[in-house]
């Protein structure tokens, strides 16, 4: 470039934007050959000539370049979604006052309970507290839950969901929730209550078609695999028991996400089996895990690749909240249990993958 450019001025063609850019050399002048007119420039690589385009840095004018090549540079890549965390809320909603009050004490009348997985059904555990106290420490800034995975377990267990008092609770933040659907139209029923998802459960449904029905009716319903050493069906039904083959058979409907709980450890702060882990290794969509998560497991899921992590409902951190929260008057119980649970598993009650489960 010649030395009339300054030393930050980056010239390029109006019409192409080359940066192959000179002054117009005189024919005919004081000196022939060397003066040059200050106003015509010519741009070497397509002859245009007239004013250059100046640029303060060279990738300014290359962008430039690109662009009237018609070659726009790629839209950045949205940040990849960080992991998240997503405590588990067994949510009791057996009316315990009269109905025609239910209005004005929706979360006094609902109880955050422990739950484990025992007969073929999510029984509740001596750890509960009311719904008001339970947000109250997880809703809170030390804790910051942005979502939670609820279970109406009136409607697991027993096919009657409470959507009286479930409606009052999901105003308090995005909530995914299963409210245990038998068919996939009851399953649908959850978004009259204005949820961020709805989740169906393998273990309220009777087989892979009742999933191919509820994609019909919304792309958006979080399919959850039920598991404890092989896929759960209600009432036994038949359907895939393998679990990555489950997984698959979501996935080839079109589901791009599905959540696994592994009901073995659901409630026991063991954090994930590392065999199912491992299963799930490599599949095409995104996965969040249940099943006996406490806060820090969900950071190593994120690092093995996992959307989220499922926490179980009193954890250690979640206990903590409760026992330093303020306590405000309850008609529910909310005291833990009396000795603590166990950090370790008592002998035969959480198998390894693919152990049989034996009380003892």
């Amino acid at each position: 470039m010649v030395s009339r450019f300054g030393p930050k001025d980056f010239a390029a063609c109006g019409r192409c934007g080359s940066g192959q850019v000179h002054p117009k050399l005189l024919v005919m002048g004081p000196i022939a050959g060397i003066d040059s007119d200050s106003r015509t420039f010519v741009c070497r690589a397509c002859g245009h000539e007239g004013l250059p385009i100046f640029f303060d840095t060279p990738d300014a004018r290359a962008q430039f370049e690109r662009e009237k090549k018609g070659l726009w540079a790629a839209e950045p890549s949205a940040a990849k979604k960080g992991v998240l965390t997503i405590p588990i809320l067994p949510i009791q909603t057996d009316p315990l006052i009269a109905l025609r009050i239910l209005e004005h004490l929706p979360v006094r009348v609902a109880t955050v309970t422990g739950v484990r997985w025992e007969d073929g059904q999510l029984n509740p555990t001596a750890y509960r507290a009311s719904f008001q106290e339970y947000w109250d420490a997880i809703g809170g800034p030390r804790y910051n839950a942005a979502r939670v995975f609820l279970l109406d377990l009136s409607g697991i267990n027993r096919a009657n969901p409470n959507f009286e008092v479930t409606r009052h609770l999901v105003k308090r933040c995005d909530v995914w929730l299963d409210s245990g659907g038998r068919e996939p139209e009851e399953v649908m029923d959850g978004y009259m209550l204005d949820v961020e998802r709805v989740v169906a459960g393998t273990k309220t449904l009777a087989s892979i078609d009742a999933f191919a029905g509820l994609y019909a009716l919304s792309t958006d319903v979080l399919p959850c695999i039920d598991w404890d050493g092989k896929v759960v069906w209600r009432g036994g039904r038949e359907g895939p028991t393998d679990l990555r083959e489950a997984v698959n058979r979501l996935r080839s409907i079109g589901f791009p996400s599905v959540c696994v709980v592994d009901l073995r450890r659901l409630g026991t702060e063991l954090g994930p089996d590392p065999l199912l882990l491992e299963t799930l290794q490599g599949l095409d969509l995104e996965l969040y895990i249940g099943g006996g998560l406490q806060e820090s497991d969900v950071i190593r899921l994120g690092e093995g690749g996992f959307a989220g992590g499922l926490v179980d409902p009193y954890t250690p951190v979640i206990r903590d909240l409760l026992a330093k929260a303020p306590k405000a008057p309850t008609t529910t119980e909310a005291s833990a249990p009396t000795p603590a649970p166990r950090t370790t598993p008592a002998p035969g009650s959480v198998p390894s993958s693919g152990g049989v489960h034996v009380r003892p």
